[in-house]
């Protein structure tokens, strides 16, 4: 699996057009966490490192923004993360390098204004995993530079230990499920694999399916005794016994991931579900090889 770096970088490295470099980038920004739990109180750090780990293994490099409490979170998560940042006297070369590559005049005068100060704080900062770029520096000879000698500080879904929340569920959930355009006359117009759900039929990308193979597995080894065999409704709960769901959809959309991923099992045929309790099928947790191939 592809190891991904994570980099916190001021500016934004990921407004840059990487498309004909052959490094694959995303940027996760946390605002939508931030503003999506500001209204009800509820700390969005959780939800956003959950999504980060999401994406290890996907891209070559996954950006973060500079927030000490974001990059803190990251380390106790077990994820490394580079803090890359120019030295103060570049301010005029990479407002020039920003405007060469057509960016946004709002985004540059955000980085004009805020220059001084959010350089200051990361030169004071003692982070883990620090690169000052200097004026002579060019931004992908340092990315390619990073990438050729990640090693430990890449991460992929091996290197994390995810545990299962709702938001990571629903995430990997909606990002294999096929989308409209991958249809074609009705049928799926691209290699998939079906699911027959509790309420709902599901139809996967097996490709986009085989990039979460890992992610999928570990949602499914934080289940509570998943190993003996249990009812969908009580997969609610973490192998500590708390309660990471009390959605039924969201159990739903878990139980179809760990099927067609080749993780879980239906012992009894599903006309057997009205006489389970809980009218809910039952699910045991699948020895599988390496490389088995999975149908649903």
């Amino acid at each position: 699996m592809k190891k991904t770096l994570f980099i916190a970088s001021f500016p934004d490295l990921s407004i840059f057009d990487f498309s004909k470099t052959g490094i694959s980038v995303c940027m996760v920004d946390n605002s939508d966490y931030f503003f999506s739990r500001q209204s009800d109180g509820q700390d969005y750090i959780p939800s956003y490192v959950a999504s980060l780990k999401n994406k290890a293994g996907m891209y070559d490099i996954v950006f973060v923004p500079t927030s000490d409490k974001v990059i803190s979170s990251l380390l106790e998560a077990g994820i490394k993360c580079i803090v890359l940042y120019p030295e103060q006297s570049s301010k005029e070369d990479f407002i020039a390098d920003l405007q060469k590559a057509r960016v946004e005049e709002e985004y540059i005068s955000m980085v004009e204004n805020s220059w001084d100060f959010i350089i200051s704080r990361l030169d004071k900062h003692n982070y883990d995993y620090k690169l000052v770029m200097n004026k002579d520096d060019k931004i992908l000879d340092i990315l390619k530079s990073l990438l050729s000698k990640k090693n430990g500080l890449g991460s992929d879904a091996n290197d994390l230990a995810l545990g299962i929340n709702e938001d990571l569920v629903n995430e990997t959930f909606n990002y294999c499920l096929l989308n409209e355009n991958e249809f074609k006359n009705g049928e799926p117009d691209v290699a998939s694999i079906f699911c027959e759900g509790i309420k709902y039929d599901y139809m996967f990308s097996a490709d986009r399916l085989a990039e979460k193979r890992d992610i999928i597995s570990s949602l499914i080894d934080s289940i509570n005794a998943i190993d003996e065999g249990i009812s969908v409704g009580s997969m609610d709960k973490t192998k500590d016994g708390k309660i990471w769901t009390s959605s039924v959809d969201t159990l739903e959309k878990v139980m179809a991931l760990g099927i067609s991923n080749g993780d879980l099992l239906l012992p009894f045929p599903r006309e057997f579900d009205h006489s389970l309790k809980g009218e809910l099928p039952y699910v045991i947790k699948k020895k599988r090889n390496f490389g088995e191939t999975q149908v649903a």
